[in-house]
This record gives structure tokens, sequence and C-alpha cells, in this order.
């Protein structure tokens, strides 16, 4: 997916983490995210007008100031705008910029020298999650100005989640993971946060995803 902990052995952490939330009951009808429609495969579930459904070498971008909620990368080639409340935290490794939002929720921004590279780490992530467990929630494809962003979403388990990326999170807790591909971009963005959180925090999720700005 990029590379994270050492590139790979954060993806394959990552990829524990998308296990629990797709691996929630045969019910998945009933447990869906919302985001447009991407091509969903037909195991796969996905809403008309949102994010995917569930169950109930070059510089780090950096923020401006501890506090603030715009992420500029330094490069000038994007800006993001979280939610306010947003702080910068350590990330997993050298190559991962980590964010701490609200409904514990947790963002990663991973570094890669050129668009192809970050495709690669996003499928390469994709491999690792579904290699390892983890299943596929949901797709989608957002219009982010005059490009469009690929959205997927995962679910995993915490202790799984925790084994996989290194960090911490909470045992016997079910988790979503979306992953976003800016296609032609050098960004990716990696959002985990609780299950149960998923449906409230989807509106500032979609306000994340469609507040970036390329230069």
């Amino acid at each position: 997916m990029l590379y994270l902990r050492s590139s790979r052995n954060w993806l394959i952490s990552f990829t524990a983490l998308l296990f629990f939330l797709i691996v929630i009951p045969a019910n998945a009808d009933d447990s869906t995210i919302s985001l447009p429609p991407l091509n969903p495969s037909p195991l796969i579930e996905s809403a008309p007008d949102g994010l995917p459904q569930m169950e109930t070498g070059e510089q780090l971008p950096s923020f401006d100031q501890p506090n603030i909620n715009v992420f500029k990368d330094p490069q000038g080639k994007y800006t993001i705008t979280f939610p306010q409340g947003t702080t910068q935290q350590p990330g997993p490794d050298d190559d991962i910029v980590a964010f701490s939002l609200p409904d514990q929720a947790k963002a990663y921004i991973p570094k890669v020298a050129n668009p192809e590279a970050n495709q690669e780490a996003f499928l390469d992530i994709e491999d690792d999650i579904l290699g390892q467990g983890g299943n596929k929630v949901g797709q989608s494809i957002i219009q982010v100005g005059d490009r469009t962003a690929q959205v997927n979403l995962y679910g995993m388990e915490g202790s799984a989640l925790s084994d996989m990326t290194g960090e911490e999170f909470t045992q016997n807790l079910m988790y979503a993971i979306i992953m976003v591909l800016y296609p032609n971009t050098n960004l990716m963005t990696i959002i985990i946060l609780p299950k149960d959180t998923y449906n409230n925090a989807q509106s500032w999720i979609l306000e994340t995803i469609k507040g970036v700005v390329f230069q």
C-alpha cells in the first residue's frame, strides 16, 4: 500500500485491520458504508451517493501549526483540509505521516516517489490485506474537482490491526479502514476508525476526501 513500516511490514499490519471490517456477518447487506459505486464486484455493496456502507525521497507533508487542520505538501502539490481538532502524530515509520482525527480515527499519508509508485503501493496494500484474511466491504469513485478519488473500504479486528501496523488498537473491537487513492498523483490517504463510529464520521470523511486541492 505504501511504504509503511519499512514499507511492507506496515502494509501487513494494515491488512489485518481490513479483515475485521469485511469479515462481518454474511448479512453485509445491513451493514454497509456509503459512496458512489466504483465498479463493485458481485460481493461488494456500494451506495449511490456516499461512502461504502458497513454495519452498525520527497519531504513528507506537514502542518503549518501543530493543531491546524490544513495539511500542505511542502512541494506544493496538494493541500488537504482535515476536520477541526486534527493533530499530527508520530508515524509508524519515517515514510508515513500520521494524524489523530475526531471519532477515534487515525489517518496516514504514505511517502511515495511518483504516481506510479503510489498506484503500486495502493495495490500492494490491498493484496496484503486480502491475503491476510481481510475483506473488502465496498468501493466507490468520488469526484474531487476535476479529478477523481478511488475509495476502498475494508474491515478488521483491533488486535489483528495492531499486529499488522505496529500501532495500538483495541482488542476485540472491529475497525473500518478507508483507503483513498488519487490516481496520477503522489497522494494516498488511509483512515482507520472503530466500525461503530463510521456512520457518524461519514460526513467529515467525505469532506476530507473532497477537500483536497491539487496545484
